[in-house]
């Protein structure tokens, strides 16, 4: 059975008393431990990262990056907008976006570095502000090895300009002057290391094509371990490989590219919890299933629900016997259920468990990465849980207050009916 990650009982209990539940807690620990991994990347002629904040954007965790050196990759304006108001300044922040703005112009204004991913963005691009420097993301043809559910490149993704559109794009930025200093390349998530040192010749293959080009953004989706048949991605040996292709370009055409990263799940996830209650336990019968009814879900843990995975479960009591239970979350939706088959959300696959009572605690583990960011609050008009910092001198401060009832309509105008 799995143990708890950061926090103590003794800990828990006191969250429980004096929080309402459930709320997430984040391990500021656990993050600079993430952080420091990133700094000790061996490369040929520089790398940078930049956290993926989509994962998590609360501010005080966007504060803890920055202080830290870590740059941002944003996916919407509004992250932009959110990335500035914890602090960070206009030239860390990267822009790479499926959707094409109206006030692109404003984004341009503020001198924020904007990666293009379609022929249309290019084209938007040069009619606000021609000359201007530009990223290029490209689809290379190349997708995650995990799952399609994770993969945003290959013929069925949307993101980025299709590899074979290249002829054009330099026709685009040519006729109006449009320098391109970088590639950006995601194929999606899980992948293994061999799969990165394959792939990093064709994407160097596309830097050759833009002479102007100084840096590569290879996305990255580092392969975190957080079940026991899990492993975690081999950092160093990754980057040694790939920091040996890139000597090998350099070797070649005398041009010294420099790297870039977004991590967004390996920085986080194994940092955040996320603790709630048993608040019931029902069955089908002997034969059948034995569940337990928790105070939490989707509404606070998508991931589980929109990738298929599964994630750590203590139960906090002083049981010394064990029952294989299925877990379900409080939504009335038959897919808000944490204990199904790896990517089979269709296959109860029950877990063992501590044997539980009604009102035990429960913790979710390694919930920090797409999860608070990407909940489906107010669904069934669940308020928003709070989130919780546990500071490096193990104490707490609330990040985020729970929101009260009245919240979720808050913003619903009043018609006569």
């Amino acid at each position: 059975m799995h143990q708890l990650n950061f926090l103590t009982e003794e800990l828990v209990k006191q969250i429980e008393k004096d929080y309402k539940l459930p709320v997430y807690v984040y391990s500021e620990k656990r993050l600079l431990e993430a952080i420091e991994k990133f700094k000790n990347f061996p490369s040929a002629f520089g790398v940078t990262t930049r956290f993926a904040m989509k994962a998590n954007s609360n501010k005080n965790i966007l504060k803890i990056f920055n202080k830290n050196g870590v740059k941002i990759d944003a996916s919407s304006e509004y992250e932009v907008y959110r990335a500035i108001n914890a602090g960070y300044k206009w030239e860390d922040i990267q822009l790479s976006w499926q959707e094409l703005s109206k006030n692109l112009d404003k984004l341009l204004d503020l001198w924020i570095f904007f990666v293009a991913t379609s022929l249309e963005q290019i084209k938007a691009v040069w009619n606000i502000r021609p000359w201007t420097e530009i990223g290029l993301r490209i689809n290379p043809w190349v997708w995650s090895w995990a799952f399609k559910a994770i993969s945003t490149g290959g013929t069925t993704s949307s993101f980025g300009i299709w590899h074979e559109y290249i002829p054009e794009i330099q026709k685009l930025v040519s006729e109006h002057g449009l320098k391109v200093s970088k590639i950006h390349i995601h194929i999606g998530s899980e992948n293994t290391p061999e799969s990165w040192v394959s792939t990093a010749n064709i994407w160097l293959n596309f830097v050759k094509e833009f002479e102007s080009v100084t840096c590569l953004n290879m996305g990255w989706g580092f392969k975190k371990a957080i079940m026991p048949y899990e492993s975690d991605a081999d950092l160093q040996a990754i980057w040694k490989a790939v920091a040996e292709k890139v000597r090998d370009f350099y070797n070649e055409t005398n041009r010294e590219i420099k790297l870039e990263v977004e991590p967004g799940k390996y920085m986080v996830i194994n940092s955040g919890s996320v603790i709630a209650r048993v608040v019931d336990i029902v069955d089908t019968w002997d034969m059948w299933y034995k569940f337990l009814r928790t105070n939490s879900g989707m509404t606070e843990m998508p991931r589980v629900a929109m990738y298929w995975v599964q994630q750590p479960i203590i139960i906090l009591n002083n049981s010394e016997t064990t029952k294989e239970y299925v877990v379900v979350w409080h939504c009335c939706e038959s897919w808000d259920i944490l204990t199904s088959k790896l990517y089979d959300q269709e296959t109860i696959e029950p877990v063992t468990l501590k044997e539980a009572n009604i009102w035990d605690l429960i913790v979710f583990e390694w919930t920090w990465a797409y999860n608070s960011s990407m909940s489906m609050k107010n669904y069934n008009s669940f308020p928003e849980a709070g989130e919780l910092l546990l500071r490096t001198d193990w104490s707490i401060v609330q990040i985020r207050k729970r929101a009260e009832i009245e919240e979720v309509w808050r913003n619903e105008v009043d018609v006569e009916v």
